[in-house]
């Protein structure tokens, strides 16, 4: 998110708690203010779910690990260049940014996020001749940037696990970082937890492009993200990711294991 659409939404919530009453549907609301920032006056289309859809439950039994799934249909697989996901009414409504026009073609991104309160989820994706397509979902949830850390404590900070499935097209990427949100409270000793969160993440496949996300504090803890394709992705699979104190990390699998831990070089 822009610093300016940034500090505007989080100025409008800032005499709230965490789960405060910004109405989805009132005027002036969130996604009025990113919908005039991102995409102007332009038209969406949003009716033909077998295009793409949004994937997310009603009730989340984990506001703080929410899972969400993108689906692209036959008609969408290579003709999409870029998503953004919103959560309409978390603090830091935009949640990422997908680049996934230069790399293979993909059906699935899956994603776990922090749902703060009852709210529409939802991606707009722009296609490769300047069209744009908006779907959502509505979840039901309370309290997902406030929840407090989960981490187990094994482990360092950029350790990355690589895990393929249904016979090599799909691939799960998991990288170990607090993502911080900036509304917890340290358990020990009560003080605000500042932000610190994975903001960008690339994944190449056999040496070409897979998918670049640009991502925040509404992403969960340890975030991951599940890449599924029409074919099997190709190794080696290298992760690239930076965070918000300027941290680097990067880690390569090899394919030689269904599922593999890759303790990822880091720099600061």
């Amino acid at each position: 998110m822009s610093r300016s659409i940034e500090a505007l939404v989080l100025g409008a919530l800032s005499a709230l708690s965490c789960g405060g009453a910004f109405a989805a549907d009132a005027p002036g609301g969130a996604w009025d203010l990113l919908r005039a920032h991102y995409y102007a006056n332009r038209e969406f289309g949003e009716v033909d779910e077998g295009f793409m859809h949004v994937e997310a439950p009603n009730s989340t039994p984990d506001p703080a690990a929410t899972p969400v799934s993108l689906h692209f249909g036959d008609a969408a697989r290579g003709k999409i260049k870029e998503v953004r996901l919103f959560i309409d009414n978390n603090p830091s409504p935009v949640v990422a940014t997908l680049d996934v026009g230069a790399g293979q073609p993909i059906s699935e991104v899956d994603f776990r996020v922090r749902v703060d309160r009852a709210t529409a989820v939802r991606a707009v994706a722009e296609t490769t001749d300047g069209k744009l397509e908006m779907r959502s979902a509505w979840v039901r949830a309370e309290g997902g940037c406030s929840a407090p850390p989960a981490s187990s404590g094994e482990g360092k900070t950029g350790d990355v696990r690589f895990r393929s499935g249904d016979g090599g097209k799909s691939l799960q990427v998991s990288v170990r970082h607090p993502n911080y949100s900036g509304f917890q409270i340290d358990p020990a000793t009560g003080d605000p937890i500042p932000p610190h969160y994975v903001s960008h993440v690339k994944l190449t496949a056999g040496g070409k492009p897979l998918v670049e996300i640009e991502s925040g504090i509404s992403i969960s803890e340890n975030p991951t993200f599940r890449i599924v394709s029409d074919a099997p992705i190709a190794t080696p699979v290298t992760l690239e990711a930076s965070d918000s104190k300027d941290a680097h990390f990067s880690a390569t699998w090899n394919g030689a294991a269904t599922s593999a831990v890759a303790s990822a070089g880091g720099t600061d």
